[in-house]
């Protein structure tokens, strides 16, 4: 009876806090697009930083293109995989993947820090532009899109 309880009371809070955000936003005049992957939401020193640390934890399964794949089961984190799975989700789903996640073999663990200089990198690969601004876990709501040419 508890764990239906709590359930109900977690759902109901959810739909409490999806309504004051909306109403929040509707209220601010927040017409404004969200930003996207194509916005600069990272920076190249963050980006650069990060290369070494994807080169020991995640390039031995994550290719950046489909060609480059070591073994059929890696998942490239580019090309047209990459995009048919993460076009349209923001940034802070795959930082939150990474760092609850990977690596997948329990061989570390990536901060929540890390998984955003990660994904920075990742973007960084896929040719999206670099801002001025770095990527932070507060930032990361930015919708991936694919880059524009």
């Amino acid at each position: 009876m508890v764990s239906r309880f709590r359930i109900l009371l977690t759902g109901s809070f959810a739909a409490w806090v999806a309504t004051v955000a909306l109403a929040s936003s509707v209220a601010h005049g927040s017409t404004a697009q969200k930003a996207t992957t194509n916005d600069g939401v990272y920076t190249k020193a963050q980006a650069d930083g990060a290369k070494a640390q994807f080169e020991k934890l995640c390039a031995s399964c994550h290719a950046f293109t489909v060609a480059a794949k070591a073994k059929p089961k890696d998942l490239p984190l580019g090309d047209e995989p990459f995009f048919e799975s993460w076009s349209g989700r923001p940034l802070s789903e795959m930082i939150s993947i990474i760092a609850l996640t990977m690596p997948n073999d329990g061989s570390a663990v990536v901060t929540d820090q890390e998984a955003v200089d990660l994904v920075a990198y990742i973007l960084q690969q896929n040719g999206f532009p670099a801002g001025s601004t770095p990527l932070s876990k507060e930032t990361a709501a930015a919708v991936i899109e694919r880059p524009k040419k």
